[in-house]
């Protein structure tokens, strides 16, 4: 059972698990290694619910105990795992197994980078409609504790924090200055400090490292564990119970006015720079609440609120790290900030003022743009639209992923659009292939001159002994003579036969415009690499083909030329020079259940040590020497394969060797194969 369990695992992109009646796991696919960091040894013999988080652990074990009781035939759960002090998401899927009561079947697929990516967006969805949330409670208040009371509560919730306080700075008798808190909020099971005396009065700037201290003098934000502060506030947190804090300041007229305090009373983990930057953005406008409610001669109460929440919606505006539009419900701009003027590549945002939203799309998406609007308009929450293509000043075209949410804005209904841009990050990792393939090419350019010399040495040998047997003053020709020139005519032809298909090669390998998927014969992919690679290959190892019978496969020729290139080069690196007689390489295709089809890139090399087989696919982690290696090659191979919707996996052993598999999908049938070259 374990080697059929080994051998399905090999082919999938999910880790293979086996349960015993207990719960506890007596199988783990190869694949566990590459998920964790971890060793699957190490977690047989145990309750697989022990390396689930904590705050999925019940959920989880109820699942299993689900299937594991026939109570449903299978289940699936997005979930987190927690190994080696990380946490990934995964999807669980789980079967009970017939005719063995209590044992359980399943699978865990790793979707950490797309859960990742949902909750950055969220995340900056959420701040922001606590921003709006902020403006909205500040606007009927006008004393400060009233302020401060409005403020607290919808910050620790979007912060996830466990108390937020403000304090207030004030003089002493003797001049010295102080701070006392005026409001707090708490989340349920921490208990309040706005009661405790040394909660007033405190010399907090002198309880601070002075760097610490002038950093909050300067208006910038100050955080750390506990034991990063003087011996006068560490205490003090401790018997608080806090892991972690955050201190925003409040500046009015350029003092220091007050602080906003963040603590974490469940882990001792820093607030990421996003989230410092939106809270202090939240500071900022309180900041700007307390300064016009501390000058009277400024304004008016009507005029002082109107003014706060424009000032207060720009000041948000400006320090988003995101581009950001404001518009009215006809689709006219009322605010742009910096970002998304830099972004469009205008001068000024008066530029952009007063123009309609759609002109900034193309001009083919904007019905689907125009109906994405309506529908941010319609909603109550935030709408989405993914890679929507915009047009820049200079006519160029950048894509972003469009968030959209309603706001007030100068005392009227107005709607926030957030763009996050895809262009950059598309650009730079073609940019990464093109210079993976060119140090693939400088590799391999002696061994492409020698492949390209020989055909090309008896060609012109060939051409030269026509011409000396046809050319002036030649005898007439017999029969034989015409028969040896007709021979000598196919081995030229052959030659340049060789040198064509070397020049194909070259340029299929090359082609920067390789967006377009198509059938590919993969056998003729790799029978290019093989011809490609011999030169590094021929000194190392026989190179061995083991071809099965397959269908065309969904891809990109280029790209795969990339992929299998860069596995037979590596390969060949893992084995030394002078040994081509008693190592192997060997290449082997097969049918994966009709659907998709596996490639094999086997060596007899050194193999790979399990401290960097985790790692392998991380961008520029490489073991090769200064100059060999950049690290880029087998992230772009992970990149290229998951793109193309296959999977690519390694199982190694030290001084076996090392086993590369590559599973494609099929190309749909009655799909001509276009494009095939010179």
């Amino acid at each position: 059972m374990a080697r059929r369990l080994q051998s399905l695992d090999g082919l999938l992109s999910e880790v293979v698990f086996q349960l015993d009646a207990q719960g506890r796991v007596t199988w783990l696919g190869p694949g566990w290694e590459k998920l964790t960091g971890t060793l699957g040894v190490v977690s047989q013999g145990h309750p697989l619910t022990d390396v689930v988080h904590g705050l999925d652990r019940e959920s989880a074990r109820h699942l299993l105990e689900s299937v594991a009781t026939q109570q449903v035939a299978d289940a699936r759960q997005e979930l987190r795992l927690f190994v080696g002090g990380e946490s990934r998401w995964v999807v669980l899927t789980a079967r009970g197994v017939p005719g063995q009561p209590g044992e359980v079947v399943g699978t865990l697929l790793d979707i950490d980078s797309r859960r990742r990516a949902e909750e950055a967006v969220a995340t900056r969805e959420r701040y922001l409609e606590t921003m709006v949330e902020v403006q909205r409670r500040m606007m009927p208040h006008q004393d400060p504790r009233d302020l401060y009371t409005s403020v607290v509560e919808p910050l620790g919730r979007v912060s996830a924090a466990s108390r937020v306080y403000v304090f207030e700075m004030h003089r002493a008798q003797n001049g010295a200055l102080l701070a006392s808190q005026r409001a707090e909020w708490c989340e349920p099971g921490i208990p309040p400090n706005l009661e405790d005396p040394n909660m007033h009065g405190l010399p907090l700037l002198e309880a601070l490292w002075p760097e610490q201290a002038a950093d909050l003098m300067r208006g910038e934000p100050v955080q750390g564990l506990p034991q990063d502060f003087t011996e006068v506030l560490t205490p003090m947190l401790e018997a608080q119970g806090v892991r972690s804090v955050l201190l925003l300041p409040l500046h009015v007229h350029g003092q220091l006015f007050g602080v906003i305090g963040f603590d974490n009373c469940r882990e001792a983990r820093p607030w990421g720079p996003i989230e410092v930057n939106l809270l202090s953005g939240a500071a900022g406008t309180l900041s700007l609440a307390l300064e016009q409610r501390n000058d009277k001669a400024l304004r008016v109460r009507t005029e002082t609120t109107l003014r706060r929440t424009e000032a207060g919606v720009h000041l948000l505006l400006e320090s988003f790290p995101d581009p950001v539009m404001v518009h009215v419900g006809d689709g006219v701009l009322l605010s742009v900030n910096p970002a998304l003027v830099q972004y469009l590549g205008y001068r000024d945002a008066s530029e952009l003022l007063g123009r309609h939203v759609l002109e900034l799309v193309r001009e083919e998406d904007r019905s689907a743009a125009q109906l994405y609007l309506g529908q941010a308009l319609e909603g109550k929450g935030a709408a989405r639209a993914v890679e929507v293509p915009l047009v820049r000043r200079d006519g160029e075209t950048v894509v972003a992923d469009l968030v959209t949410l309603a706001v007030v804005f100068d005392g009227t209904p107005a709607w926030v659009t957030i763009a996050r841009d895809f262009t950059e990050r598309k650009r730079s990792q073609a940019q990464l292939m093109l210079a993976d393939r060119m140090a693939s090419m400088g590799l391999l350019a002696a061994g492409i001159a020698h492949e390209l010399n020989n055909p090309l040495a008896y060609v012109l040998s060939n051409l030269d002994f026509l011409h000396a047997t046809v050319g002036p003053r030649a005898r007439p020709l017999t029969p034989d003579d015409l028969v040896e020139c007709r021979q000598v005519l196919d081995d030229a032809r052959e030659g340049a036969e060789r040198m064509r298909q070397i020049v194909r090669q070259l340029r299929v390998f090359s082609r920067v415009d390789d967006t377009r998927e198509e059938p590919v014969d993969v056998h003729r992919v790799l029978d290019s690499v093989a011809q490609m690679a011999a030169s590094e290959v021929r000194p190392r190892a026989r190179l061995v083909k083991s071809y099965g019978e397959v269908p065309p496969v969904r891809g990109n020729e280029g790209k795969l030329f990339q992929v299998f290139l860069n596995l037979v080069i590596n390969a060949a690196h893992a084995i030394e020079e002078g040994q081509s007689e008693t190592n192997e390489i060997r290449i082997t295709t097969r049918p994966d259940d009709g659907a998709r089809v596996l490639v094999e890139v086997r060596d007899t090399g050194g193999g790979i040590p399990p401290e960097h087989l985790r790692r392998i696919f991380d961008p520029f982690f490489t073991t090769k020497s200064a100059g060999i290696g950049t690290g880029l090659g087998l992230s772009i191979c992970d990149t290229i394969v998951t793109a193309l919707g296959g999977h690519i996996s390694v199982e190694s052993s030290v001084g076996v060797g090392t086993t590369f598999r590559v599973a494609l999908h099929a190309a749909p049938p009655g799909i001509s194969d276009a494009h095939r070259g010179l």
